[in-house]
């Protein structure tokens, strides 16, 4: 992993904030159990800086997208629940959706005003386009995608809108290999009607009993265990290896 420097910026609009790559972002396997998550555009913890996302005039098409791409013109910063930063520089290349392709057909296309700050900042992390930014990957893939929730909701997208858009980016989306964290290539290999049956299911999951965050996780790493287990025949080699992700 990148070690980076970001000098200064928790000494003017963002003291106090932990920075990206920071020891307790690191430490252990879930940093945000005890975490508050934001809970709207009033959140008085969470907040945009710079927003909204400024775009520059020159589209950018990539292979295999079918959304055109835009550069970001100038930095967008979010700080989340646990007033951690998260940045997205100028040059950030962002489509304004983060929604997984498999399930645009289930959650529709996320182009709406209250999504794009938060899809630009999760970009920045894990977007495609941005492998060579400098804060690709310096997070944790579940971090990331929480720190999505918290910005749709910051944005201005609704409570069940913003968990049904989570799940699908924490069921779907990407995932990165950090030490002491597990990710499983497998899912690549899931097919594609099993992958949205799921999502559909915790659609109306999501829809039904507004789990918090912490249980949605558990319910799709459910899901995804069970299609692990179809995956390599009926055995369960899941049962030695613990949870893909350990939530409150």
């Amino acid at each position: 992993m990148r070690i980076l420097l970001v000098p200064l910026l928790c000494a003017t609009a963002l003291a106090g904030c932990t920075m990206p790559g920071s020891r307790a972002e690191l430490a252990g396997a879930n940093v945000s159990t005890a975490r508050n998550f934001c809970a709207g555009s009033t959140s008085p913890e969470c907040r945009f800086i710079d927003a909204p996302v400024q775009l520059g005039s020159t589209p950018t098409h990539l292979d295999g997208r079918a959304l055109t791409f835009y550069p970001m013109s100038r930095k967008l910063t979010f700080v989340d629940g646990l007033n951690q930063a998260w940045i997205a520089p100028a040059g950030t290349l962002t489509d304004g959706a983060s929604i997984p392709k498999v399930f645009i057909n289930i959650v529709g296309s996320p182009t709406s005003p209250s999504f794009v700050n938060a899809a630009a900042i999760h970009d920045a992390i894990c977007g495609i386009g941005n492998e060579q930014g400098e804060y690709y990957h310096t997070r944790t893939w579940q971090s990331t995608h929480r720190m999505f929730y918290d910005a749709l909701r910051v944005g201005g997208t609704e409570e069940i809108t913003a968990k049904v858009m989570f799940a699908a980016v924490y069921l779907g989306g990407p995932r990165w290999g950090v030490k002491g964290y597990r990710s499983d290539p497998r899912i690549a290999n899931i097919p594609d009607i099993e992958m949205e049956a799921a999502m559909r299911q915790a659609k109306a999951y999501i829809e039904k009993d507004n789990p918090s965050i912490p249980k949605i996780e558990r319910y799709l790493d459910r899901k995804l265990r069970m299609m692990f287990t179809r995956l390599d025949g009926g055995r369960d080699a899941m049962d030695n290896e613990g949870p893909i992700y350990v939530a409150e």
